[in-house]
């Protein structure tokens, strides 16, 4: 399927004779910023970090200040939230048939409405454009209870509105601020740059391939595979190398992750969830890299190749190399109050394509699943596989892991009465198998032609990851559980 064959070709270049230039950190001219930078960085990084990672008290229970913010903000009015979520999924639903008339000819507007509206942005599949016009009338059906009694009923309107919509709706445009703080005053280069020294050796990946996982994993996985492309295009990538950042990296984001916690109820132990995602993710494309189909994609290059220079340093001069880049990214940038508030604008843009997704999705499952056996159909045969791994709720832990592999969402969120172990256990499973047939396996198809990419090779991959990923997630989980962290 994934022949090295089938990738070559006579108009790309062999790194047969390329040589990457050997560099020392301590021959590196260091930036002088000033102390504005500097405080700019530290104050976004901090920032960024707390809302995420660091635990408070917070009515008699240990969670982080993200969870906080959005109980206040729900505490304060659950009316103005539901209104402002009906606006985003009216928003998502009108621009998204815009993009789609516009692109479709009948009829076009102008470059400067295009420009003024962002159609390009809005732009997707035919059954996305389905799903958020769908989420409209199911919205409207919600909110005003007028329907058939089967399709409003609680258990089915409790979840899909009432923790999923609410909560996504919230927790990405909020969040957002706070990611953007990271990604774009220097705490994206910070982290990329530390990560350097171990990427070569462990993932036979260049080592500025770490700042596009690092934007994927705090900004999303397009800005990851734009900045994957825009390497590619100057030659400092090989097809493998793009091949692997984009299926082994581009995972569910910081953001996305903390959304799903919240639904779940577990952004209380959300650090202890950051950390064994993260090594799930690591371990299992430390795996992937080494065995076909990945190692089988050849080393070309569409462009003269550029490696970037391999550095040599010590622990120090790496962490003083990091700050440096870090610092330099944020005196480049904005200041902290517009680096916010472009977070949050990104973040409503982003939730006006999700949110209504999420909707439609999520009350055809339920009203699948409530209605008809085709997820116990589809789950039996792997239900025994999980019982032997230990996962409590092992049907429930099953669906939610197929549902995962085409949104990140409705199969992270399917799990959200079950055990807390089947919670934490799916949420690590769905979050690092990283290609959605939702979005990013789309997204990988249409912007990689040129390695080519293509869809029965990401479901191999999918099948691969998620085949990996099931042992080491019920391991971790187990690890967790056992130590008392969860």
């Amino acid at each position: 399927m994934l022949g090295s064959q089938a990738w070559e070709s006579e108009d790309h270049v062999s790194d047969a004779s390329v040589r990457a230039e050997e560099k020392s950190i301590s021959d590196v001219d260091f930036s002088r910023n000033g102390w504005r930078p500097i405080l700019r960085f530290v104050v976004a990084f901090l920032t960024g970090g707390f809302v995420f990672l660091f635990p408070v008290q917070w009515n008699g229970q240990t969670t982080i200040p993200l969870d906080v913010i959005l109980t206040l903000i729900q505490n304060a009015s659950i009316a103005a939230v539901e209104l402002f979520a009906l606006g985003i999924i009216i928003v998502g639903g009108v621009l998204t048939t815009v993009a789609e008339v516009h692109y479709r000819g009948t009829p076009t507007f102008s470059q400067r409405t295009v420009d003024r509206l962002e159609l390009e942005y809005w732009r997707t599949a035919s059954v996305f454009v389905l799903f958020r016009l769908a989420a409209v009338f199911f919205a409207f059906a919600i909110l005003f209870d007028v329907g058939p009694a089967w399709m409003l009923a609680d258990p089915i309107v409790n979840i899909a509105w009432g923790a999923l919509v609410i909560t996504v709706a919230l927790v990405i445009p909020i969040g957002a601020v706070f990611v953007n703080l990271l990604a774009e005053l220097g705490g994206l280069q910070f982290i990329g740059t530390l990560a350097q020294p171990v990427m070569r050796p462990a993932f036979k990946l260049p080592g500025q391939s770490a700042l596009d996982s690092a934007a994927s994993w705090l900004g999303s996985f397009s800005i990851g595979y734009y900045l994957t492309r825009n390497v590619f295009d100057r030659g400092g990538y090989n097809k493998r190398e793009v091949f692997v950042i984009c299926t082994c990296f581009a995972t569910a984001n910081l953001g996305t992750v903390g959304a799903v916690a919240a639904i779940l109820g577990l952004l209380h132990i959300f650090p202890v969830i950051v950390l064994l995602y993260t090594v799930a993710t690591l371990v299992v494309a430390a795996i992937l890299v080494r065995i076909p189909p990945l190692s089988m994609v050849p080393n070309e290059y569409i462009a003269e190749p550029d490696p970037e220079p391999r550095f040599t340093g010590t622990v120090g001069e790496y962490l003083r190399f990091a700050f440096n880049e870090g610092v330099s990214t944020a005196a480049n940038g904005d200041s902290i109050p517009r680096a916010s508030f472009t977070g949050f604008i990104d973040g409503l843009k982003l939730a006006g394509t999700v949110v209504g997704s999420v909707l439609t999705m999520s009350m055809v499952v339920l009203l699948l699943e409530a209605y008809t056996p085709a997820f116990q159909y589809i789950a039996e045969p792997f239900v025994p596989l999980l019982s032997l791994f230990g996962i409590p709720d092992p049907k429930l832990a099953t669906i939610g892991i197929i549902l995962g592999g085409a949104e990140f969402f409705i199969g992270s969120t399917f799990v959200v009465e079950a055990d807390l172990v089947t919670q934490v256990f799916v949420l690590i499973v769905t979050s690092a198998q990283a290609i959605f047939f939702s979005a990013p396996a789309p997204m990988m198809v249409d912007m990689f032609d040129d390695v080519p990419m293509r869809f029965r090779d990401l479901f191999l991959l999918l099948v691969m990851r998620t085949a990996l990923l099931v042992p080491i997630a019920a391991a971790l989980t187990h690890a967790a559980d056992t130590l008392g962290l969860i």
